[in-house]
């Protein structure tokens, strides 16, 4: 006869490590919740992987956000690379079991899109190998973990969260984890709401609005200028700044703003609505501001970008918002323009041509 003390030992056990939960979770669940809900208003998806219980975690949790958890809502892109058993062994067949996932992220995954990484020990080599691959296509990763955290701790950065539960027991581990899905799972059902599905406009006036739009974004790129007359110039700077990161950011001068610059009484040549929509066409920019200001300093302040650009015309003393993106971590770069080319020279040639 077993003794029934075993099982009252078990669930000891476990009531200690949810209670440890209480101190060690609440935050960085709120972040993940947070980063999660961000991705999805933004109409990118989230992926998920884990091996053996985990596997089933992951599957859980894409589940739960593509129907539902307790509540009537929209269904949410979630995908999970775990179930579809031809695309798994054929990938482990003619590659390695250790990229089942990373090779799968390589073809699903995108820009802006969430990993959510399942790893009890954070030391599965498939799992250290979907982190990598996650990262190199400007994914956000969730990393749920365990113990110290593994390897899987010193992959992640800083825009990254670590879910790791407060316990060393596999079967421990993964109970805090089903807690942790619920709880995600729920707070998604709370605070993400049918508006928060559509699409936002690529022109943001409102500031604070497009910090929220592109809270989850990150390394976030900022720069600025006129842009009266879109040339190639203008193209191959904007696509090289928003290489540097995840999300590129393009203040433009409103047409007040402009005046003060003192090009002439004729510029800007074309109104700073026209400007801003004519910016948001282009594949590389992903939301377009104004600033009435005569510099873009409180909009860098507003934004807190990571990477601040300008052109190769530019020292760093000279750069508006430097100091302020530095202090906080951030980088500031400069870009050399290719192409010999200015709005003042276009204008002067249309006016030499009439």
């Amino acid at each position: 006869m077993i003794n029934p003390d075993f099982f009252i030992t078990s669930i000891e056990e476990a009531q200690h490590s949810i209670a440890e939960c209480t101190n060690a979770l609440p935050d960085v669940l709120a972040c993940a919740t947070q980063a999660i809900i961000d991705t999805l208003r933004r109409g990118n998806k989230v992926l998920t992987c884990g091996n053996g219980g985990s596997a089933g975690d992951a599957q859980h949790i894409a589940s739960e956000l593509v129907n539902r958890f307790e509540t009537e809502r929209s269904a949410l892109a979630a995908v999970s690379l775990v179930p579809d058993s031809s695309v798994v062994t054929a990938i482990a067949n003619d590659y390695a079991y250790e990229v089942i996932f990373s090779r799968q992220i390589e073809a699903l995954g995108r820009e802006g899109d969430i990993l959510i990484a399942f790893s009890t020990s954070g030391n599965s080599r498939n799992i250290l190998r979907a982190i990598e691959s996650a990262h190199l296509r400007k994914m956000i990763v969730i990393a749920m973990t365990g113990n110290d955290g593994g390897q899987v701790t010193n992959l992640l950065s800083q825009f990254d969260v670590e879910v790791r539960a407060p316990a060393y027991s596999t079967a421990r581990v993964q109970e805090i984890h089903l807690l942790a899905i619920h709880a995600i799972c729920q707070a998604i059902d709370t605070h993400l709401t049918e508006p928060d599905l559509v699409t936002s406009d690529k022109v943001q006036t409102d500031w604070h609005q497009l910090v929220s739009i592109t809270r989850g974004l990150r390394p976030l790129v900022f720069t600025n200028g006129v842009f009266d007359i879109l040339h190639r110039g203008h193209i191959t700077y904007l696509k090289k700044a928003r290489a540097m990161g995840a999300c590129l950011i393009v203040g433009v001068n409103s047409d007040a703003s402009s005046r003060r610059l003192g090009k002439g009484p004729e510029r800007p040549v074309q109104s700073e609505d026209d400007r801003a929509h004519i910016l948001a066409g282009l594949s590389c920019v992903d939301f377009v501001t104004l600033f009435d200001e005569d510099t873009p300093e409180q909009l860098i302040e507003t934004l807190e970008p990571d990477i601040l650009v300008k052109g190769g015309d530019y020292v760093l003393k000279d750069i508006i918002g430097a100091d302020f993106v530095l202090a906080r971590g951030g980088a500031v770069e400069t870009v050399a323009f290719e192409y010999d080319r200015s709005t003042t020279g276009i204008v002067r040639h249309l006016k030499h041509l009439t």
